[in-house]
């Protein structure tokens, strides 16, 4: 494995174990046996370290939405498949790290500046459901460009507290992520699903 490699798996090591926040260059140097000059050299700071870890996983996400994404699915199985395995994804990746809401939104604007590359993506996956949902008839939208902008702004919005937990309680009823997931998705396509 070259020395690239090995600085991102012990910086995903440690990020995992102790977080972002707590983890500096001096501890990726220590258990990687690497000189923190030779870190430096790959990755000038502890953010392109992180920078690099997000285009990995980013990634990886794309590979998984791409494999299921079947041209002989209907573009609402299409659709349901996308949320799903987005979320899988993520939930792992946030499991994966020991990642506290304090730390996350600490660098939310730093996150969200690195992902505006998956962003773009998404969006593609989404708008070309939804217009294909238009040709086949089985979506009601007059504006796939915008709907699609609205619809990564609600799928975004709902992303860090749903990947977080593995279930909610709610009047005394246990729903599963799953089940929140299915909800989630009538909810979707009872606004632009053709009746």
């Amino acid at each position: 494995m070259g020395r690239k490699k090995t600085i991102l798996r012990v910086a995903k090591e440690l990020f995992r174990e102790y977080g972002f926040k707590k983890t500096t260059i001096e501890d990726i140097a220590k258990r990687s046996g690497i000189s923190k000059s030779t870190i430096y050299h790959y990755f000038p700071s502890k953010e392109d370290i992180l920078r690099e870890i997000i285009r990995v996983e980013g990634d990886k996400i794309r590979k998984g939405v791409l494999k299921v994404l079947d041209d002989s699915l209907s573009p609402k199985e299409k659709l349901k498949k996308y949320l799903f395995v987005r979320f899988k994804y993520l939930r792992r990746l946030i499991m994966y790290y020991k990642v506290s809401r304090e730390d996350f939104y600490s660098h939310l604007e730093f996150v969200e500046k690195e992902r505006a590359d998956f962003d773009r993506f998404e969006a593609e996956i989404i708008e070309g459901i939804l217009r294909e949902g238009i040709e086949k008839g089985e979506f009601r939208v007059d504006d796939p460009e915008k709907y699609t902008g609205i619809l990564l702004k609600v799928i975004k919005g709902v992303e860090f507290p749903l990947v977080e937990i593995s279930g909610l309680y709610y009047k005394g009823k246990y729903i599963s992520f799953k089940e929140i997931l299915n909800r989630l998705f009538d909810i979707l396509m009872y606004g632009i699903g053709k009746r």
